[in-house]
């Protein structure tokens, strides 16, 4: 018999002096009954629609259930995010666009991805009024995330598909997406890329969407949550469990059944948005299939993103997928 174990028998003695309720009390906090991992999660600017799964397990208990508990930090900015991680301020960061972890990796950082969460872009690029098609964008201003991120890669898909090329538009960089409608709104810029709610915040303020990126660049993954070596090599049976209670949050997500559940988690997280927007919101992520379903990461797929990260010059090509997962944990499907 162990010694918790031993603890508890002798105070089931003490029931009458006690209480049973007391009892119970001492027996549930005796030390390793319940232990609960913590970890240090980062996500980008503030609570949005792409952290949905991490909401819903919250909400539902899915991480209590695994013995996980989860310390969000939001960061500024993708690139913020990674600095972070790498440097062991974060344990993982939630949801990122997965060219971080590629540039990261490439410079010797000890993180890798941990899964896909975003399958396929979700952004919307939106434009002033009076902007009718990606064209008319020659001579214009274009917000983007970052000049090194996910958007990057996106825009340079859209653009050369409308043949626009590089200097027949200017880019400036505004690295979240509530910040990016807010230039939008100021008018100092003339389109910007954005992820829902905010393109539907967009739409109602009299912007108008001029392309889906979706329809440009759906054989590229969009995001993924990524990890800390260090922190997986300690933790691993966490970081497991916590993939477990990211498909089960999928999951749940893409049951037609708890579509008003999920709308009502979300805007309780999100202080900014209108429960119209976040409806919205549900529909088209799900339209989309947005989630990735589990934890699989395609080798084809991440290879094509290696490819355009290549093509755009911004790594040398050398990486390879399977230096960006960890074996055994993260599954890599061809």
């Amino acid at each position: 018999m162990s010694a918790v174990a031993r603890g508890c028998a002798f105070v089931i003695d003490l029931r009458q002096v006690l209480g049973t309720a007391a009892i119970l009390a001492l027996c549930q906090a005796a030390p390793g009954a319940h232990a609960v991992e913590t970890i240090t999660t980062g996500m980008i600017g503030a609570a949005n629609a792409p952290g949905w799964p991490y909401y819903i397990a919250q909400s539902k208990g899915f991480l209590a259930a695994a013995g996980i508990a989860l310390d969000v930090i939001y960061v500024p900015t993708a690139s913020g995010l990674m600095q972070q991680l790498s440097a062991g301020s974060l344990d993982i960061v939630a949801d990122i666009g997965v060219v971080e972890p590629i540039h990261a990796i490439d410079r010797g950082a000890a993180v890798a991805l941990l899964r896909i969460i975003g399958a396929v872009p979700p952004y919307a690029i939106l434009a002033k009024p009076g902007i009718g098609s990606v064209k008319d964008l020659k001579g214009k201003i274009v917000c983007i995330g970052g000049l090194r991120d996910i958007n990057r890669v996106y825009l340079d898909r859209v653009m050369q598909a409308n043949g626009l090329k590089d200097g027949d538009y200017d880019i400036t960089v505004v690295g979240n997406t509530p910040a990016r409608l807010a230039a939008l709104q100021s008018g100092a810029v003339d389109a910007t890329m954005l992820a829902p709610p905010m393109n539907f915040l967009a739409e109602a303020a009299g912007f108008k969407t001029i392309a889906m990126v979706i329809d440009y660049a759906s054989d590229l993954p969009f995001g993924g949550a990524d990890v800390s070596l260090a922190y997986a090599a300690k933790h691993r049976e966490a970081v497991a469990s916590l993939l477990k209670v990211i498909d089960q949050s999928v999951a749940w997500f893409y049951d037609d059944a708890h579509r008003d559940e999920a709308i009502d988690i979300l805007a309780k997280e999100m202080k900014t948005a209108k429960r119209d927007e976040i409806t919205k919101s549900y529909d088209y992520l799900k339209r989309l299939g947005y989630f990735a379903r589990d934890d699989v990461v395609s080798r084809s797929r991440m290879q094509n993103l290696i490819d355009a990260m290549k093509a755009l010059g911004d790594i040398a090509g050398t990486i390879q997928v399977d230096q960006l997962v960890i074996p055994g944990l993260t599954r890599v499907s061809e």
